[in-house]
């Protein structure tokens, strides 16, 4: 009786199994849901079916990051020429990659969920203590993941080589 009942609610349109069903898309070295890398800025708002928020530019063209606290909240996108080139991951996010890696592991469980191919740099600012452990895709895309001093994951950037910039645009 009880599997008759959950496969109901997730057959119902608007039902809570239908919102659970659809869960939190994971962040890959191509996108995150239907906000894929290489998208203008108005090709992610419509495909995210929300607008952005950050800084104005003079220049479009630019290097810029853009949030919305409204839905996707802990997620920043970064644009430089008017394409996505990074989506990061923060805390007040629950995203996690399809290995089921989000803020907050550890050091050994990137590792674990990454046996072959992760590059372990120290950190630009902790140094030693925390670290950027980078995979790579041979598309030239990747996941990095920003640990600190007490190993664990801090921040998660996925897509372009702009995953290795420090802070935001540089």
């Amino acid at each position: 009786m009880r599997r008759a009942a959950v496969a109901l609610a997730l057959a119902m349109p608007g039902s809570a199994g239908i919102a659970h069903a659809q869960a939190i898309p994971h962040l890959t070295p191509h996108g995150y849901g239907p906000a894929r890398i290489g998208m203008t800025r108005a090709q992610v708002e419509r495909a995210i079916g929300t607008r952005l928020e950050g800084e104005a530019l003079d220049d479009p063209f630019q290097c810029i990051e853009l949030f919305n606290d409204r839905g996707h909240v802990g997620l920043i996108f970064m644009f430089e020429r008017d394409r996505l080139t990074r989506i990061t991951i923060t805390e007040d996010s629950s995203a996690t990659t399809p290995r089921g890696i989000g803020v907050d592991a550890t050091i050994a469980q990137v590792r674990r969920a990454y046996p072959r191919g992760l590059r372990n740099e120290p950190h630009h600012y902790t140094g030693p203590q925390g670290r950027y452990l980078t995979y790579w895709l041979r598309s030239g895309r990747g996941v990095r993941f920003e640990t600190d001093p007490n190993g664990r994951v801090r921040n998660i950037h996925a897509g372009t080589a702009s995953i290795r910039y420090v802070e935001g645009c540089a």
